[in-house]
């Protein structure tokens, strides 16, 4: 999914004139350069600084720098403007939100993606912020949002899930995100179908193995899922959400300290997810 280019301002009652002044040079037309320019050119608190914060939060997300890029979405929420944005941001926001915890601020933005896949944009959405979306983006984008989606509105919901599973799933991404979905959905015998095709087409992929063995544990077959999570760990130490399914696999076993000590791991090397802190369920065996 390419990064949000441009962005719809409405200017809400009480805002300050200040924030009306036109954008500076490095944020527009043949004199843009980037978006970390553009954000050191604009005064903060304009909506020129705004629309730079919440490109540059693009940027992260798409680099995979989560925390990041929630830090500058966040700087990108301006006291007395709302925002509406297309597709890609509310989707990648409300991941982001997700990420933190902050799960009412993500339901929202699920709502608004979910609004532009199902031909309900709003009110006053520009056409360059509606585009058609392929069939691709739409199912990374519904793969994101569906368990968001889950505890809000079950009329949405259930036409979301329907769309998704209309979806092709062929290549070994698409099948290990299905697999991920289905299993945040509570349907883990589908879930585990999903990353079994994805393990066959990449047997020997870290982020398969990994997945393939949360898929398993999930689905409340742990002592077979531990092989392919140990696997995982032996190819990427340095992966978090492989440390976590393992830290799950183990605690299911009732390996308590061993489950607490690759928690540890995973909060180290990403200590903003809000998943990791949570501490181990675990019975001793």
């Amino acid at each position: 999914m390419t990064p949000v280019i441009s962005l719809l301002l409405a200017l809400m009652t009480g805002a300050p004139q200040a924030q009306e002044a036109p954008p500076p040079p490095a944020c527009i037309g043949a004199t843009f350069v980037s978006w970390q320019a553009c954000a050191e050119a604009a005064q903060e608190g304009t909506p020129a600084y705004m629309l730079a914060m919440l490109n540059l939060g693009t940027e992260a997300y798409l680099r995979g720098d989560i925390a990041s890029a929630l830090d500058y979405y966040d700087k990108g929420q301006l006291e007395g403007f709302s925002t509406t944005s297309d597709v890609v941001l509310h989707t990648f926001r409300a991941d982001a939100r997700r990420y933190a915890g902050r799960m009412d601020e993500a339901r929202a933005d699920a709502r608004l993606a979910w609004g532009f896949l199902d031909g309900r944009p709003p009110p006053g959405t520009p056409d360059n912020l509606n585009r058609p979306i392929p069939a691709e983006m739409r199912g990374a984008i519904l793969g994101i949002i569906l368990p968001m989606l889950r505890d809000d509105d079950a009329a949405a919901f259930q036409r979301a899930r329907d769309q998704y599973l209309a979806l092709p799933a062929t290549d070994w991404q698409t099948l290990s995100q299905r697999a991920g979905v289905l299993t945040e959905l509570g349907e883990h015998e589908a879930a585990v179908a999903a990353s079994k095709a994805a393990l066959d087409l990449r047997p020997q992929d870290g982020l398969t193995q990994n997945n393939h063995c949360y898929a398993l544990v999930e689905a409340g077959r742990a002592s077979e899922a531990l092989p392919y999570c140990e696997r995982a760990v032996t190819a990427l130490p340095e992966a978090a959400p492989v440390r976590h399914s393992l830290a799950t696999v183990l605690a299911k076993l009732g390996r308590c300290a061993d489950a607490e000590a690759q928690l540890v791991i995973a909060r180290r090397l990403e200590p903003a997810h809000s998943l990791y802190r949570e501490a181990a369920v675990c019975t001793p065996k």
